[in-house]
């Protein structure tokens, strides 16, 4: 029954929303100029925050999130990395670290786990910065009672803090080890298979590219020979047109009455003049 109750409540507050002035007179944007206003007003209203990522600042960003922002902010607050998540994600931890609000875009998700060791780095959230306190509110004609809301995140978070510190128990800690080559080595690796992605992307696009060119090329092709047989089509129909019976029967019967010249010569296979100079014939 309460739950019903707080259903309908809930509906209620959202048509209110929904259909409220300042809800009906908010600006339709695009997700990505959402973001990029977004970006602005965090990069107008603090010093301290700045962004960093692949092509996010002279190009505009991958899929052209941070439009405008680097001809506005300059280059320390909009900052182009090179091609390795692992190194601009730490950059951006041990900013937030030190002090600064970083935002580190990656061009997809899937990059992002390249940088995923970083997440150890991070302390455990504790569980009460995940229980933010509702303040005691009348929707209609139900009161709501001052309660905890409880986010779904924290038992996950609970379960993976108690995951790793279980196995830390009875270990000592033991000092930094120098990972400096094998990070060096591992950042190469990721740049080598970074660049054959895009070369193969590249082959892509290219195929894609000859494919349409050489679609043209056929079609040139096809014209050229529809030309010539149009040609040879519209010969023959003026050779048809110049057609005169009588010279061709004369000619047949000229034929006709022809005497072939011999082939050979006293043994010998001569041309058709010298024959004909040998007989006497003109």
């Amino acid at each position: 029954m309460l739950r019903s109750r707080l259903s309908k409540v809930a509906c209620a507050a959202q048509r209110a929303f929904s259909t409220s002035p300042k809800a009906l007179a908010a600006k339709q944007m695009t997700v990505r100029d959402g973001l990029n206003s977004a970006l602005d007003d965090e990069l107008a209203r603090d010093d301290r925050v700045f962004l960093l990522g692949e092509e996010v600042a002279q190009y505009d960003g991958a899929y052209k999130v941070s439009r405008g922002l680097w001809k506005k902010y300059g280059d320390k607050r909009i900052i182009d990395t090179p091609i390795t998540e692992m190194g601009f994600a730490g950059i951006a931890v041990g900013a937030a670290m030190a002090g600064l609000r970083p935002i580190c875009e990656f061009m997809t998700f899937n990059f992002s786990m390249q940088a995923i060791d970083h997440a150890n780095s991070i302390k455990p959230v504790s569980d009460l910065s995940l229980r933010p306190v509702v303040k005691p509110q009348i929707i209609g004609d139900f009161p709501l009672h001052k309660k905890i809301i409880e986010s779904p995140r924290s038992s996950l978070l609970t379960e993976i803090n108690d995951i790793l510190n279980r196995n830390r128990v009875g270990q000592t800690i033991a000092p930094p080890v120098d990972r400096s080559k094998p990070d060096k080595m591992e950042a190469a690796r990721l740049i080598v298979i970074r660049r054959r992605k895009m070369k193969k992307h590249k082959l892509k696009k290219l195929r894609r590219k000859m494919k349409f060119e050489w679609a043209k090329v056929r079609q040139r092709r096809e014209m050229r020979k529809e030309k010539a047989f149009q040609a040879q089509l519209m010969s023959q129909i003026k050779e048809a047109e110049s057609f005169n019976a009588e010279q061709y029967v004369t000619e047949v019967l000229r034929q006709a009455n022809e005497v072939p010249l011999p082939r050979y010569w006293k043994g010998r296979r001569l041309p058709a003049f010298i024959i004909k100079q040998k007989l006497g014939i003109k």
